[in-house]
């Protein structure tokens, strides 16, 4: 068998990622020139009336993680013990109000009790542009937001303290753990005109987005109001964090791990009011809010409409590494590969120990021609992850495809040490 076919079946093997999206009409056209390979393979899906191609992407980590909800409102769950999970989660949520400045109404959200001295955690968008807020307890009780504590920018948490009778905490503990593929989780929320909603959930995979963070997929149908809510398993404990959603053509909501709770970055104790004028100050609100319209299209797999989002995220605020590494995945993902080329540029030059990035630069490279320029990128990612399988095997072949066999070989040798079944395969595709 020719070299080269062999080598583009190492392609197909590599599993930095493999997701199915709508690419462009000739994706992998670099392999299909350099190797003759001249089909891809493509599988029907009723979105739009159109088929869309399962394509190999060097996207390292990213595999999508859905959560398929059914929604449940005051009657008892199917599982025997669910029903006891949610009367001991439900006393632990709370409805969070805000008001403007002025004093007028202005949002509702989520978010549960951490912890017995009454803090509580919820998404940083449910706060944004109050000037004062409160929670409403499970007893009906109203109590004022006493100042904001700790919050995660990127992973749009935040936790804030509350002047309250202890009594009326009952904090939820965190999982250590990620949620495995088809275990049943509940979603325990407050929405718009509703005291509580629940939604028995089952989980099927998992997101990892460089520069970002892991993400959690949920298509059950949460209403506004229901950001901050906690996803618990059936031990009641918490696993994420339910955030950001989009309808406009697809319901779309996703959830934070639970474990980015125990990483909030703790802050000077401000009032909401003090924090959002800080905010203001810092120009941090339009850069955000664009970067979360971006990424919920690039969730969708929208990438054309992710684009113009992602870059006027990046013009907002040029130093957001995700911003240029989501953009720069997008443009690989149009095919706009010297676009890509640049966005990944800007996210290493921000953060240059961001081995995916390196990665994905090599295969934009790749998709120019430029095996060269893709073999030192591919050395750069080795150099922040000495140890990545993918980077060696991915740098293996394309050593092959500029026809250097001994440099290959190293690569093999290598990866011997590092992923026997990788490097079996190069070895197959070096000499078979």
């Amino acid at each position: 068998m020719n070299r080269t076919v062999k080598v583009l079946k190492f392609f197909r093997h590599t599993k930095l990622a493999i997701m199915s999206m709508k690419g462009p009409k000739q994706p992998f056209s670099w392999i299909n020139s350099k190797l003759g390979v001249r089909e891809t393979k493509k599988f029907s899906v009723p979105k739009g009336g159109k088929t869309r191609t399962l394509i190999n992407r060097f996207n390292a980590g990213l595999m999508l993680l859905f959560v398929f909800c059914i929604p449940v409102y005051g009657s008892a769950l199917a599982q025997e013990n669910q029903p006891a999970i949610i009367r001991k989660v439900s006393p632990s949520v709370v409805s969070i109000i805000t008001y403007t400045p002025d004093n007028k109404p202005l949002a509702q959200g989520s978010g549960f009790f951490i912890n017995q001295q009454g803090d509580v955690i919820t998404n940083r968008h449910v706060l944004e542009g109050a000037g004062r807020a409160e929670i409403k307890t499970a007893s009906g009780n109203l109590f004022p937001l006493e100042a904001i504590l700790a919050e995660d920018e990127d992973g749009d948490l935040i936790k804030f303290s509350v002047k309250i009778p202890a009594q009326e905490v009952i904090p939820l503990s965190l999982s250590k753990s990620i949620p495995e593929v088809g275990e049943k989780v509940i979603v325990i929320r407050s929405p718009l005109g509703l005291e509580k909603a629940v939604s028995d959930c089952i989980v099927s995979a998992v997101r990892d987005i460089p520069a970002f963070g892991k993400i959690f997929q949920i298509t059950a149908p949460i209403s506004p109001g229901s950001s901050g809510s906690p996803v618990v398993n059936m031990k009641g404990e918490v696993l994420g964090v339910a955030t950001f959603q989009r309808v406009t053509g697809h319901n779309l909501n996703f959830a934070l791990p639970g474990q980015r709770i125990n990483q909030l970055t703790p802050s000077k104790a401000r009032t909401v009011a003090e924090w959002n004028a800080k905010r203001q100050t810092e120009g941090i609100p339009e850069a955000e809010g664009l970067f979360k319209k971006g990424l919920s299209y690039y969730l969708a797999e929208d990438y054309e409409k992710a684009i113009p989002y992602f870059e006027k995220a990046v013009q907002k605020n040029p130093f957001s590494v995700k911003a240029y590494f989501c953009l720069g995945t997008a443009y690989d993902y149009l095919g706009r590969y010297q676009d890509a080329v640049e966005a990944y540029k800007e996210a290493i030059r921000l953060k240059p120990d961001l081995g995916e990035a390196h990665c994905n630069l090599a295969l934009a490279y790749a998709h120019l021609d430029r095996y060269q320029d893709a073999v030192e990128a591919y050395k750069q990612a080795i150099r922040v992850q000495p140890e990545s399988a993918e980077a060696h095997y991915a740098l293996g072949a394309t050593y092959l495809i500029l026809g250097d066999k001994g440099s290959a070989v190293e690569e093999y040798k290598i990866l011997k040490d590092l992923d026997k079944e990788k490097a079996n395969k190069l070895f197959n595709f070096i000499y078979k």
